[in-house]
């Protein structure tokens, strides 16, 4: 008889929801509390009681369907697999960045040509840049050259870079050979080619060992926690594990007893008789040492990595063999062989990449659908059409659609909860975009102060419409009669049930609904957004309230409109944060990556990314901001400028924009950049309107080209000259976003000045502009001269005092020397704007960005729609909204 044989317990107890004898005598004693003198009947024929019986099944059957097993209840339907995006797995939202030494090290152990690596930490200075010097260990078998592995290992830091975190110098070791001298004694050993072979890679790998490798599966196995596993930086090549970081270092010291405790269990070794380390140089040349200092194989040399020096002409000399008690020499043949086979071995383990398991997709079964319980009661209550006798009279039969009726109530229950557990998977997976994505863009048209035309106005109608319910109702079909009960008063039941009744679409409990089950996913991540109020929604919307009103497509217009727009932007604001909680976790406190080839859009840290969507802001850091009211900012590092000021994150941000002009929102976003920036560097924030703003970012923008381009030729001959031009640009920026924003011309100015051929330069621009802009006949004898910002300004001046015939009324210097400043940030910016002492050329691309110029500012906007005159210098802009504190338009 088989002892584990499966048994079927005789005694099996029910939950208490699905005993449906122990649920029929708790509502019984219930209603004896609710009516101990009017209802004293409870036998089974009583109609009371039959309705109680039911409401005891519908308990029993959803108490049965919701014990089902999670994979059941969420999985969906085969055929909506497609398009349903499932919920977040481990690998998406549990990495991280790299925070310490060993995920630094372990982000570039991923690169398949190294074999190990050391990592020195450099401190510039008290609050200083992190500088990383690197001596790397490629593998044997590395085809890739010394530069290109310095580049690969440049571009993978450059993603991965925590802020203020810099690169410093990449050097490599150099093998140092390692010859042994031993006797073994062989036993079982026809193949013996294989079988030294085998016994020196393993003295190969003791000497220069691989880190090992593991998938989550093998993790989970030995009783390692999620949490423990998928930490740190995502890797493609297998997980490493921190007690393994630290046992397989690059090795300083040789022991002999290390290689013969790990070749006594080789099961074709008999006997060690002698095993020693020949070194060739030292302070006894040929001396055999039992243990080896590494340095001692080349004394000449730096940065040395012991290899197995098996390639040697001479390294067999000093292997002696004997098997089955014969002394045995190896064939020059057999040599060859060996070498083969140990160089093969070596490559295969070094290659052997671990790949990320993921678990197996399951076929659970899907929820039935549901059918009506009427047909599962007795046929004496007389419920279906076939117990029906065709002698009964109307009463008989009004008094059982009466009773049919009463039971609809609890087959719509039923149908709505089952309705309710089939949605599951879409309300606890992630929100797909086609509900939210669209309808945000709209609003972030509202928050950026921006008309919304008739088309657009439609499409949010439309959209609204279609935002998922959380709350569901089915039409419960198959029972005669039915369209009869219903089809008077609710015509489109056979669509939608009761659907209408118990959530309206786009009505406050839908939202409410919709954000309680994001935030329930946020929580597991321990995200809350801040409160809305403090977010300034209200305020913005109310400027969109009538015109969104005068619509007529509002399907719960006797609700407040402006209530249901803030819960709808929380709602919008949540789905995002969910969908990209992945890659703002892995890139909490990363900086951005200076080597991407389109700064223009890739210069936005993740960091403000995360600082973004707690905020709700409308804009993604996508230069430029200064041309329209569209909320973003810019984070800039001060250890990428220069060497002034370290270990600061300067934080751009406009002043202009309809929330940023609340002081309250100010204060809300300056308290979120402090709370989750990293806690090793300072926070400042810099607040600039438009024209301010525009000057920055043509000079930011100019920066990261020559920055980003100095980086990715900082391994070629080239390099040297381009970033002295980066940090001679950076340190302009650096004293523009360090001094007051009022001085940002003078400092732009003064910066021209002060190089050669600068004052011409200056001179050029400011007579463009004044003849530009100057009425016929053009002035001709203009020259401006000076030596500093206020005796240019003084010449400007004097020129428009001595021609103002020529000027329109409110043209001043300042307007002059606002838009010369853009042009000089355009020469500054432009590959060999200066001449250099060397004539070195250099090509680095650089669009301008478009001209500020805000004299009479024009506007598009159905909200403020203001007109002007556009010049050659002047780009549409559109006014934001205003709030006062009231939150009330002006």
């Amino acid at each position: 008889m088989e002892i584990n044989a499966l048994k079927i317990a005789s005694d099996a107890t029910l939950h208490s929801g699905q005993d449906l004898e122990e649920l029929r005598a708790q509502g019984i004693a219930q209603l004896q509390k609710l009516a101990p003198d009017t209802w004293s009947d409870h036998n089974v024929f009583d109609p009371g009681i039959t309705l109680l019986e039911v409401l005891a099944y519908v308990l029993s059957d959803l108490s049965y369907k919701l014990n089902y097993p999670v994979e059941d209840l969420l999985n969906a339907e085969y055929d909506e697999q497609s398009t349903l995006t499932q919920f977040l797995t481990s690998e998406q939202v549990m990495f991280s960045h790299c925070v310490t030494l060993a995920d630094y090290r372990r982000l570039l152990l991923d690169i398949p040509e190294i074999k190990n690596l050391t990592i020195d930490v450099r401190n510039d200075g008290e609050n200083g840049a992190t500088v990383l010097d690197l001596v790397v260990q490629p593998h044997q078998h590395a085809q890739a050259s010394h530069q290109s592995l310095q580049q690969e290992i440049h571009k993978t830091f450059a993603k991965s870079r925590t802020v203020t975190h810099q690169l410093g110098n990449i050097e490599f070791y150099q093998a140092a050979p390692v010859h042994v001298g031993m006797h073994l004694v062989l036993k079982d050993a026809q193949d013996l080619v294989q079988v030294l072979a085998d016994i020196l890679t393993k003295i190969a790998l003791e000497i220069s060992p691989n880190l090992p490798r593991y998938n989550a599966q093998q993790l989970l196995e030995q009783g390692m926690n999620i949490d423990d596993i998928y930490v740190g930086p995502a890797l493609k090549n297998g997980f490493i594990l921190d007690a393994d970081l630290d046992d397989t270092p690059v090795k300083k010291h040789l022991y002999s007893s290390d290689i013969l405790d790990a070749l006594r269990v080789h099961p074709n070794i008999e006997q060690i008789e002698e095993f020693r380390f020949i070194v060739e140089h030292g302070a006894q040349p040929g001396y055999e040492y039992w243990q080896i200092e590494v340095q001692d194989i080349d004394p000449n040399s730096t940065n040395l990595a012991p290899e197995l020096g098996f390639l040697s002409e001479l390294f067999f000399d000093g292997i002696t063999l004997m098997i089955e008690g014969q002394s045995y020499t190896l064939s020059s043949d057999e040599i060859a062989s060996i070498k083969t086979t140990i160089s093969d071995n070596i490559i295969s383990q070094s290659l052997d990449s671990i790949s990320q398991e993921s678990s197996s997709s399951q076929a659970f079964l899907p929820l039935s659908h549901y059918h009506s319980l009427q047909h599962e009661l007795p046929k004496t209550y007389a419920v279906t059409e076939l117990s029906l006798s065709r002698e009964i009279d109307s009463a008989q039969k009004a008094q059982l659609l009466q009773f049919k009726g009463y039971l609809h109530l609890f087959d719509q229950l039923l149908a709505d909860q089952h309705k309710q557990i089939d949605v599951l998977p879409h309300i606890l997976a992630l929100p797909q975009y086609m509900h939210f994505e669209r309808l945000g863009q709209i609003m972030d048209l509202m928050l950026a102060s921006e008309a919304l035309s008739s088309p657009l106005l439609d499409e949010f109608w439309q959209r609204v419409a279609l935002l998922p319910h959380t709350q569901l109702s089915q039409a419960v079909s198959g029972i005669s009669g039915i369209n009869h009960l219903v089809k008077m008063v609710m015509a489109e039941y056979q669509e939608s049930g009761l659907q209408q009744q118990l959530e309206a679409d786009f009505s406050i409990s839908q939202l409410t609904r919709l954000n309680d089950s994001l935030a329930h996913l946020l929580a597991r991540f321990a995200v809350k957004l801040p409160n809305a109020n403090l977010l300034k929604y209200r305020e913005v919307f109310a400027f969109y309230v009538n015109i969104l009103g005068d619509c007529h497509q509002d399907p719960s217009h006797q609700e407040d409109l402006l209530s249901r727009l803030v819960l709808l932007r929380q709602y919008i604001d949540k789905c995002r944060l969910l969908n990209e909680m992945g890659i703002l976790g892995e890139n909490r406190c990363r900086g951005f990556n200076y080597l991407s080839k389109t700064p223009k859009t890739a210069h936005l840290a993740s960091l403000g990314r995360l600082i973004m969507r707690n905020l709700g802001f409308s804009h993604h850091g996508q230069m430029p901001m200064a041309t329209h009211n569209r909320e973003s900012f810019y984070l800039l590092e001060s250890d990428l400028l220069g060497n002034t000021r370290q270990g600061i994150l300067y934080c751009i941000l406009p002043n202009w924009t309809t929330r940023m002009q609340s002081v309250e929102f100010r204060a809300l976003v300056e308290s979120q950049i402090t709370k989750f920036k990293p806690l090793h560097v300072k926070v400042q924030c810099i607040w600039l309107d438009s024209e301010q703003m525009s000057l920055f970012e043509r000079l930011y923008f100019g920066w990261l080209n020559f920055y980003g381009q100095a980086q990715r030729e900082r391994f070629t001959g080239e390099y040297e000259h381009i970033a002295n031009v980066a940090q001679d640009i950076g340190g302009l920026l650096e004293e523009i976003v360090s001094t007051e924003p009022q001085k940002i011309i003078e400092n732009i100015i003064e910066y021209v000045l002060g190089k050669p051929q600068g004052m011409e330069v200056l001179n050029t621009y400011c007579v463009q502009i004044l003849t530009e802009y100057a009425c016929e006949p053009k002035p001709t004898d203009i020259e401006i001269k000076g030596q500093t910002y206020l005796q240019v300004l003084k010449a400007v001046e004097t020129v428009i005092d001595d021609h103002s015939e020529l000027y329109p009324d409110g043209f001043n210097e300042h307007h002059v020397i606002y838009l010369a400043a853009q042009l000089c940030i355009d020469h500054i910016c432009t590959p060999n704007a200066f001449a250099q002492p060397n004539n070195t050329k250099f090509t680095i691309g650089y669009s301008q960005l478009p001209f500020l110029k805000p004299i009479l500012p024009v506007s598009f906007s159905q909200i403020n729609s203001d007109t002007a005159v556009v010049s050659k210098f002047i780009v549409a802009t559109s006014e934001p909204n205003s709030i006062n504190p009231e939150g009330n338009e002006e």
